[in-house]
This record gives C-alpha cells, structure tokens and sequence, in this order.
C-alpha cells in the first residue's frame, strides 16, 4: 500500500488514467471535469450529503420484474436448517458439519491459531451483546416503551410534518441513534411482495421426513405475516401471527449500520471477522428501540424487522438507494461502506418521503469484476465468463438427498430464490454446506471485495468516481485491489487488528458529516 502511494501522485494517476486536460475516449465520460483531486474536493458538487457520481434513478441497476415476484415462505432460505440438511443427508448429517465448525473454534483456541485465539474468540461471543435480544413478542410496542407518552397522554395533535420533512427528521434522529444512513418508500403493491408470508427460519429439528416427522410446524415457529383490513399493528404470541395494516399507508425505512472493514480482512475461520459481522446486530438492537420510541412519542406506529428475514433487508436497501445489488445474490454493496455493512428495515404509518435507487456503477463493475467467485472455496459463486445475468434462477450443484419438502409452498417457489431478478444466481447449498463446517464460517467473498477498500487515500475515491461513469478501466481496478495489498489477511496477519488504531466500532462515522466542523472522510 505504501509503495502505492509513495511512488504515484494523484495528478500522475490521473494522467495515467487520461482523465487531465480535455481527455479522450473513457476518459470523456467522466462529469463533471477537474484538473485534480483537490480542484475536485472544493467543488461544489463535492458539498452534497452523498457525492456526485452516487447518482438517483428510477430503478435499481439490476432489472426486477414485478410480474414474476410474488409474497414468499421467509423461512425458503439456506439459512433455514430443513433445507440444509435435506442436501446434507439429514439432521444427523447437518448437525455433524455444525459440530466440525465447533471443533475447529476449540482447536482454534488450544492451537493459538492466528484469527482464533483465546482473545479472538472472547471477542467473537461477546460481540453480539450479552443482552441482546430478538423476542418475537412487542414488535410494535416492546414493554420498555411503556414510559414513552403519546400525543394524545399529553392531550396534544400528533406530529405533523411534510413527508420531505419527515424524512430530514427520521434521518437526523436515526443517525443520532446509531444508523449511518437511512432510505424510505411506500409499502406499494409491488414492494408489499417482498414482504414474505411467514417471518421465521425452520431448525432441523423439524424434520418432514422418516418415521415420526414434525411436520408441518407450528405457526409460532413459521411466524406467518398478514395484511389485514385494519388501522393497528399488532403480533399474537398464541399464534405467531403478524397483521400489517392494509387500510393505511405504510411506509418502510431502511438503514445501515457499518461494519468493520478491517475485521472482515480477517475471514474466513476468523473470530474477528465473526465479531464484525455479528456486532450490527447489538448496535440494532439500541438504534431501533430508541426509533421506536421516538415514533411513539410523534403519535405513529413502527414495527421493526421480525419476524426474522420476514421483511427482506438488502430488496429494500436497494429500492431506496442505500446499495447496489452485486455479483453474489445476498450482497448489497455500499457506495460509501462498501459490503461490510448491516441492512435493515422497519414498517411505519408515518408519512415518509421516497428515496430513490442509486446508480454507483457498481453493478457493472461486479460484471466484470468476478473476484468474489475466484476466491469462493466452493465455487458457488457465478465466475466472470461463465454466464450472464438471468431470470432464471440457478439450482445447486448438491444433489438433495431426499425428495421435496411437502406444504407450506415448498411445491410452488424454489427452496431459496425469490425469482423476479435478472442477476447472478448463487449457489447457496454450496455457500452454506461448506461455511457452517468452518469454525465462525466463512463469507471470505465479502472479505476480498474491492469495495471494501478504506477510504482514507484519495486515490480511492478517484477509483470510485471512474467506476461510476465508465467501465472501461474496471478490468485494472479489480486486479489493483489484490495486487496493492488490500485483500484478505493471512496467517500471523490476522492478529495486526489489535495493534491497529482505529476508529470506534472499527469504522469512521464521519462520512455524511457535514456541520460542526467535523472532518468529512467519505468519497467526494
């Protein structure tokens, strides 16, 4: 990296680029036009809250057809263990490729293997937060709001404000919270389809198959999600059962909380890596109470995001222009935190302004990019030349070693994809079979992405600006990345993070920051 920026100035680069002077070819496209990076910096296009070449757009990058999207099963996920262990055998089966992830943690530890020390693993479990919490009841009005007064217990109007302002408001108050950044849309027809018909993974041991199945299983476990002709949230404990009000508007607010790049460096068989990854997660915890909360006290209703992957996170980020979606079907890509980033969202009666998609070029450049399938272990990621984008969804290279899941729609929509996208299609069977034997799995494809580079160095920004524009030096910036040292980290390399000094959470929330004098270190 050093030698990188040592040796090659910005304006040298960019003139290796031919992006000085009136320019030519690729180099033309690039808008506005600067001398430099720091003519670049002081312009005025450089002030906005999100830089200039983040561009708004009708539609996200990849192409959606709405006719073939329909309300999905939830729990039709490789992270579901039903299905799991349908291709691995059975329960017994899938739990021995679970055991084998434990066994290497505890390896790990006994060996003082580099990324799963005793500290490394410390760090991993507690990560989370020990009081974290996921319960399924008092998704509108969880008991810790019990203190948080209405409009109406303070004998006044509720809020009133202009969807615009409303969502300057949300923004303001959620970032404070805890979020980096927030997207809205209306609960439309079409985004109502993502909305899946049950909430809840499936564990193992509910079993379709053998001598005594517990099949199907109850609703409190699938955790169905209804629409109903009603003014109110609300969630039945008995049942399991979410109604949606469908006599109202609702609006839906995605959000994002970064993660640390520098920790997922670390994967895969990394307990660093696994407390980056897992950490959103307590930080969400804080940051959606307290909206919640907030929404109270404004006079309005918000239930966040359960029933788990009831409502989809990265589907959502992308509509409202918080990500791209990537090359690997389950990555949202960031323009400003690249894929190290928690996506969630949460559903409101309060009036929201829509935020558009985005257009970062960071689709194209995933298209001819391809360094996420060249490093996959399993080979479950589409690779660059090997196929196109398409509608039709990709099945397993793992043959199921039992028939298909009887009922609950496993006999009308695939095991999991939600068809209704034009992209890549991963092999999730693969992905997941191979990353539960591994101790704190894998996700090694988010850790070798080129965007997750720092954006410290000008340079990077530079990088990022040409993509957004051009894809004709996308082939020489996805090779760039590994040959200047930003891949994974191996070996004794994976212990550096202790000694790094970085920001707090591992990451710089300085990337909207435009008040207070506070340094601004996010791509201009």
């Amino acid at each position: 990296m050093s030698i990188f920026h040592s040796t090659m100035s910005r304006r040298e680069y960019m003139k290796s680029l031919g992006l000085l002077g009136a320019g030519i070819g690729g180099a033309s496209l690039v808008a506005p036009v600067f001398h430099d990076l720091d003519e670049l910096m002081a312009s005025e296009s450089a002030q906005i809250k999100r830089a200039w070449w983040i561009r708004n757009t009708e539609h996200p990058t990849v192409d959606i057809d709405w006719n073939l999207m329909k309300r999905h099963h939830g729990f039709h996920s490789t992270q579901s263990g039903v299905i799991l262990a349908r291709y691995a055998g059975g329960p017994a089966e899938y739990q021995a490729i679970l055991a084998a992830g434990d066994k290497g943690v505890t390896d790990g530890i006994k060996n003082n293997t580099p990324g799963l020390t005793l500290r490394d693993n410390a760090l991993g479990t507690v990560a989370r937060g020990l009081g974290f919490t996921a319960a399924r009841t008092d998704k509108f009005a969880d008991t810790r709001l019990v203190g948080v007064k209405t409009p109406e217990q303070f004998g006044v109007p509720k809020w009133q404000g202009t969807p615009e302002e409303n969502f300057r408001m949300m923004r303001a108050a959620m970032v404070f919270f805890g979020a980096s950044h927030i997207g809205a849309s209306e609960l439309d027809a079409d985004h109502k389809k993502l909305v899946g018909l049950y909430g809840d993974n499936i564990a193992e041991s509910y079993w379709p198959f053998g001598s005594a199945p517990k099949w199907p299983p109850p609703t409190t476990v699938t955790q169905p999600i209804e629409f109903a002709n009603q003014s109110t949230f609300s969630f039945d404990n008995a049942t399991g059962l979410t109604k949606i009000p469908s006599n109202i508007p609702i609006f839906s607010i995605s959000y994002t909380i970064p993660q640390s790049h520098e920790m997922f460096r670390t994967t895969p068989s990394s307990a660093l890596f696994a407390a980056a990854n897992i950490t959103r997660y307590r930080l969400r915890e804080n940051m959606r109470i307290s909206t919640q909360g907030f929404v109270r006290m404004l006079g309005y209703q918000m239930m966040y995001d359960e029933p788990y992957r009831g409502i989809p996170s990265i589907a959502g980020a992308a509509l409202t222009g918080l990500v791209e979606n990537s090359r690997h079907t389950i990555m949202g890509i960031s323009p400003e935190h690249g894929n190290t980033v928690g996506l969630y969202e949460v559903l409101t009666d309060l009036p929201i302004a829509h935020s558009p998609a985005i257009d970062a070029g960071i689709w194209r450049f995933c298209q001819s990019c391809g360094i996420c399938a060249k490093h996959c272990p399993p080979e479950a990621i589409e690779k660059k030349g090997e196929s196109e984008p398409s509608w039709e969804t990709r099945p397993s290279s793992v043959t199921p070693k039992f028939g298909q899941i009887p009922g609950l729609g496993f006999d009308t929509e695939p095991e999991f994809f939600k068809a209704g996208r034009k992209t890549y299609w991963t092999d999730m069977i693969s992905c997941q079979l191979f990353a539960r034997g591994l101790p704190n799995r894998c996700q090694l494809c988010f850790g070798v992405c080129v965007f997750n580079n720092q954006y410290g160095a000008m340079i990077h920004d530079l990088v990022r600006q040409t993509v957004s524009v051009t894809p004709l030096f996308n082939g020489v910036f996805a090779t760039a990345g590994e040959t200047f040292g930003y891949g994974l980290k191996e070996g004794e390399k994976k212990e550096e993070w202790w000694d790094m000094e970085l920001p707090a959470y591992g990451y710089s929330t300085g990337f909207y920051s435009k008040h207070g004098g506070y340094s601004r270190e996010r791509p201009s």
